[in-house]
This record gives C-alpha cells, structure tokens and sequence, in this order.
C-alpha cells in the first residue's frame, strides 16, 4: 500500500512539472548596441547617445499560445550625457509592440507604433533554418543547447534547452525543440538574454491577440517604414533619425 501511494505520489509529481513547462512567465533582458547601428554620417552623432540601450521584455506562454511585450512602459527618448551637457534624443522608426501568436497553428500577430500609427502585422511566423552545434552549455539552472542562423544581414546565435519543450523564445525567435534563453545578434549588437524563468500556470486572460491598427503584412509594413524613412532622411539633409533637443544643464 505504501509502494503504491508513493508510485502514485511521484506520478502525480511527474504529470504537474509536464503541465507547468508548457506554460510559464519569462522575463528577458534586451541590450542594444546603439552605436554600431550609427555609421557613415550617423557616426557624428556617437558622443549624444548612449552606446547601450536596454528593456526589460517578459515572454507568457501556455500550451499553444505565447504573448511578448514589454514588462513595463518603455520611453523612446534617452538621456545622453557629454560632460555637464545633457541632450534628449528621439530616434524615428518602428517602435517594438505586443506579439501574439499560436505556435500549434503556426499563425501571429504583431502590434507595432510607427510614426504615431498603430499597425497589426499578420503572417506566418519567421522562419530560421536553424543549424544544430552539438554545443552546450547553462543558463541559470537549465543545460542549453547552441544552434546558429544566417543570412545577408544576421549571424545569430541561440541557445535553448530541452528541459523546457516549447518552441518558443523571445519576438521573433523560436522554432527549435525547447525555449530559447539566450540570443547574439552579430556578436553582440543585440542581445537577448532570460533573467527570470518562472514555470506555472498562466491565466489566459493575459494571453490574447492584439486587436489595435490598421492589419498589413510584414512585407506591407517593411515598405511603409522604408519609405518614410526615405522621406525623412531627404527632408532632414540624409539623416536617419530626428534629434529633439530638451534641457541642458
């Protein structure tokens, strides 16, 4: 009797930790590398910026479905400092949203601001042909595996663990047999990297699809920012970007 309510003690155990990793709570944090994006006649502009900018993201995921956003209301102006001179700048582009998608029907759908419009991108996912290293190391308590992607513009390295069976990361990544918890983006241009990893269960209320802006493609919205952005950097002497000049001290 003993034996058998210790058989069905652990079964039970085994059957709760299943459930808990197919749904959970990850907090990422995101670095960007502002300065390596600021070449040619940007690079003047290197000593009013910051050289890193960095977000704090949380990934909530159940058994079919996943949401990504910003753990808290992110600014898109940043102080930069040069000496006892502090300039504000604004930087013009497509400002990062709320991703949804259901990643057992391949389907998803992206809120993103761009030029204070608000567009639902909807697709497929991105497709990563994902190459397998055999590599391994931990991230925290969870052995990860290393897999690589590249293309005309990326080298990405990413790596996931098994231990948590989703095929999921953070945006845009996933697609490989268990949650990514580390993304370098061109030897660290961008990182992404899981600071917290909570398995539990999520309330779907939290999950849901974004239903804010005007529904595109991801092809339609790459042309609207491309063209704009032409615009401006004809309208602003070749610049990329718009600076706002607020309080010096």
């Amino acid at each position: 009797m003993k034996r058998l309510f210790l058989l069905s003690l652990f079964l039970l155990t085994l059957v709760l930790n299943m459930v808990a990793q197919n749904s959970g709570e990850i907090i990422y944090e995101e670095t960007m590398d502002l300065h390596r994006r600021m070449t040619g006649d940007r690079e003047q502009f290197k000593e009013f910026v910051p050289q890193f900018r960095t977000n704090k993201m949380i990934l909530l995921f159940n058994d079919h479905e996943a949401l990504y956003k910003a753990s808290e209301e992110q600014n898109d102006e940043v102080d930069a400092g040069n000496g006892e001179r502090r300039m504000r700048m604004r930087f013009m582009g497509a400002a990062g949203g709320i991703l949804w998608q259901d990643y057992m029907e391949n389907q998803r759908i992206e809120e993103r601001d761009f030029m204070d419009k608000k567009f639902l991108i909807t697709g497929e996912p991105q497709s990563f042909a994902w190459k397998l290293t055999g590599e391994s190391m931990e991230v925290g308590k969870y052995v990860c595996q290393k897999a690589t992607f590249e293309d005309s513009t990326r080298q990405i390295v990413a790596w996931f663990t098994p231990m948590i069976p989703v095929p999921l990361g953070p945006g845009e990544f996933g697609q490989l047999p268990g949650l990514i918890l580390h993304i370098d983006i061109n030897d660290g241009e961008r990182t992404i990297t899981a600071q917290e990893i909570n398995l539990k269960e999520i309330d779907q209320s939290l999950i849901i699809k974004p239903t804010k802006g005007k529904e595109v493609t991801q092809e339609e919205f790459r042309t609207i920012v491309r063209d704009k952005m032409k615009e401006m950097r004809e309208q602003n002497g070749g610049r990329g970007f718009h600076m706002m000049r607020g309080e010096r001290n």
